[in-house]
């Protein structure tokens, strides 16, 4: 649990180097980002007390229904946008279309993965499902709570059963940057270039920096990094990220993934197959 509490906060540090390291993106206030000395066993009792509190206010302040289904899968949103300017439209096979209307893009997620945003309706609801017993994603789902919607777009969870190791779960995390753009390998190499020395709980090592022009016509750069921690049981666990960024109308998007290595042969593949849905709105 001391990794997953940390590792959202080293996810955030990952939104700042894409979505808050060029000054005039004054807020949110990151929190201290280095990894604390902290008691295992009193982390597992905080987010214990703290989930019966959320699950009470989940029946109070459930926002008004934006996530809606569709009998034609291939029909996008049919919501008005809200305030946070984005939409999730569930299809029949299980998959969630996500846009973006601030940023200008969609993307879909294939079922099997929980699609959330801050404090929408659908972040409420998760807390009444089955995988909302694991203690490791009621630890995201509860720091999600203060993270700030116009930065953190969206975050995609893996619910796949077997899908969670060493208490860590895989997950995607959607940051918007309207103050940075990124135009060029240089734009990205800048980025790459701040990952190593980033005062989070995890130190990544860059393993390649490259732009690709996708079927699309999009062109996306593509930082990968590994890094470890050592989990409660003492033993070594490495770590995989894969950054994608590129260009939207208002700035950058930054599309973070991590995963354990033990579990990145199966869950890497489904996330480049989200990324190649991507398509930019007008």
């Amino acid at each position: 649990m001391t990794h997953r509490q940390t590792y959202f906060f080293a996810l955030i540090f990952l939104a700042t180097v894409t979505a808050c390291v060029v000054p005039g993106l004054a807020t949110p206030t990151a929190p201290s980002l280095f990894a604390p000395t902290t008691d295992p066993g009193r982390l597992e009792t905080m987010v214990a007390e703290t989930v019966s509190a959320a699950i009470a206010e989940t029946e109070q302040a459930r926002p008004t229904p934006t996530l809606v289904s569709t009998s034609e899968p291939t029909q996008t949103a049919t919501a008005e946008p809200i305030t946070s300017g984005s939409t999730l439209t569930l299809q029949d096979d299980g998959s969630t279309v996500f846009v973006d209307e601030r940023a200008g893009y969609q993307i879909t997620i294939p079922d099997g993965w929980l699609a959330v945003r801050v404090n929408e309706k659908e972040y409420y609801d998760a807390w009444n499902l089955a995988e909302a017993a694991d203690p490791n994603i009621q630890a995201i789902l509860l720091d999600m709570k203060a993270a700030d919607p116009n930065i953190h777009r969206l975050r995609v969870i893996d619910t796949q059963d077997g899908h969670i190791q060493s208490d860590f779960v895989t997950d995607i995390s959607f940051n918007l940057n309207e103050q940075r753009a990124f135009n060029s390998i240089e734009d990205l190499q800048a980025i790459a270039n701040e990952l190593p020395d980033a005062p989070s709980a995890f130190s990544f090592e860059v393993a390649t920096v490259q732009t690709i022009i996708a079927p699309s016509g999009i062109q996306f750069g593509v930082i990968e990094a590994t890094s470890s921690f050592t989990n409660t049981s003492g033993d070594l666990v490495n770590i995989y990220l894969k950054q994608i960024v590129f260009k939207v109308k208002n700035g950058s998007q930054s599309v973070v993934f991590l995963t354990v290595e033990g579990l990145k042969e199966s869950t890497l593949p489904a996330f480049d197959s989200m990324i190649e849905t991507i398509k930019l709105n007008p």
